[in-house]
């Protein structure tokens, strides 16, 4: 007999690595806050999972366990993703600010420069 609180942490990690396959930006803020409610859930779940276990338990934290990997392999991905989209918005802006104001960093101290030789 597996325990309740095995079969809702295995269903929770299913749920986030099905939600983590979602890969559209318009869409990314629903899945943020799908992980982050999945991931309190398991939070709250794991002082319910301790030892001892039974045999048929044991085989089945053992695909948890593959589970696991999937879930904290495809997690990586998802904040990977993030944090590049956020380089490249910052990238933007900065280019944005020197298409605006391109004067900004020319040296400014009365001297002039004769480019001819």
């Amino acid at each position: 007999m597996i325990r309740g609180s095995l079969k809702d942490w295995r269903k929770a990690t299913e749920l986030l690595t099905r939600i983590l396959d979602v890969r559209e930006e318009d869409k990314r803020d629903a899945v943020i806050e799908q992980v982050e409610k999945l991931l309190t859930e398991r939070e709250e779940l794991q002082p319910n999972i301790q030892p001892p276990f039974t045999d048929e338990e044991q085989e089945f934290g053992q695909e948890l366990l593959q589970l696991e990997k999937i879930l904290q392999a495809k997690l990586k991905v998802f904040m990977k993703d993030i944090r590049l989209d956020i380089s490249e918005q910052q990238k933007k802006k900065v280019s944005v600010n020197a298409y605006m104001d391109p004067y900004n960093q020319v040296f400014r101290d009365g001297t002039f420069y004769d480019k001819k030789k």
